[in-house]
């Protein structure tokens, strides 16, 4: 969770404490029973929030792992504990239908990713994916064309594509699913490898490292909101506040219900001076999600 309020419910409850220590030196499968214990036991509202947040990311983290340990089943369970507790990242569903589709369970695949495509309709391997399932699935010409569409759109055309459309073209439908299984899931590690790079980076203060992973992203996949916010954080970090605002309202442009990105757009305004665009975007918070005390909190402060 990359956001500049990470430590606030420090000191409130001791299983959320030793939670976020697990957590930051990326002991997450440590974390996890935690941050549950924080969540039953601690009736404050904010350590409620990040616990369920943290818990959220936790699950996220580990499923990540058990993707590359080829642990489909377990990977699965997961991503779809992770998007029980913070359902707005595309990235999750997308895991979680990507794991769905290597058990062949491609009802399961099929729905995760059209909870990916609903917050991010731009999200280009979430809709290779969907066309590779529908492929699998037996709706062969249906996913190839939309794969295609898709390709082409965001310029991606590839041996590996060409591959996959000679390999059907004679027939030999499980070769060419494979070749297409293994390109869309390239570019899905590749990326991912840079974000968790960024994401390291940030936590040892590498802020430079971290900005040109982010960047390296989004120069070929634009449209990722948490990864637009992550450079926002950084860049703020660095005291560079008008481009992190930049990138906070870009976020909230591809997922205009982003409560975190709401959050960190307020903190850089206010850090500008402008308040009264601060004030109207914790408002908006509330509007989003009525009980965020964060988002309240700094409202009352501002009143005073």
């Amino acid at each position: 969770m990359a956001s500049l309020q990470r430590f606030m419910g420090v000191g409130k409850h001791p299983a959320y404490d030793s939670a976020l220590a697990h957590y930051e030196a990326g002991r997450y499968s440590e974390a996890i029973p935690l941050f549950e214990t924080a969540l039953r036991e601690c009736q404050d509202s904010l350590v409620q929030k990040l616990a369920r947040n943290y818990l959220a990311e936790s699950y996220a983290r580990v499923g990540y792992r058990r993707l590359n340990q080829g642990e489909w089943e377990r990977a699965y369970a997961y991503f779809t504990m992770a998007t029980d507790f913070v359902p707005e990242f595309a990235d999750w569903w997308f895991q979680a239908g990507f794991a769905a589709y290597k058990q062949g369970d491609y009802g399961a695949a099929a729905k995760a990713l059209e909870a990916a495509l609903r917050i991010n309709p731009k999200f280009v391997r979430a809709q290779l994916l969907r066309g590779l399932v529908q492929y699998a699935s037996g709706q062969r010409e249906e996913g190839l064309d939309a794969i295609q569409q898709w390709a082409e759109q965001a310029s991606l055309f590839s041996e590996h594509l060409q591959e996959a459309l000679q390999l059907h073209r004679e027939q030999r439908y499980s070769e060419a699913q494979q070749v297409l299984e293994s390109w869309i899931r390239a570019l899905e590690d590749n990326y991912a490898e840079y974000i968790q790079q960024g994401d390291e980076a940030y936590r040892r203060g590498d802020l430079q490292t971290a900005e040109a992973c982010f960047r390296h992203v989004l120069n070929a996949r634009p449209h990722y909101a948490d990864v637009r916010n992550r450079l926002g954080v950084v860049l703020t970090a660095q005291g560079r506040l008008e481009e992190a605002v930049e990138q906070f309202l870009a976020a909230l442009r591809i997922n205009p219900r982003y409560v975190e990105a709401h959050i960190n757009l307020a903190i850089a305004y206010h850090e500008l001076g402008n308040y009264e665009q601060a004030r109207e975007v914790y408002q908006q918070v509330l509007a989003i999600d009525p009980e965020n005390r964060i988002a309240r909190e700094a409202l009352q402060r501002m009143a005073a």
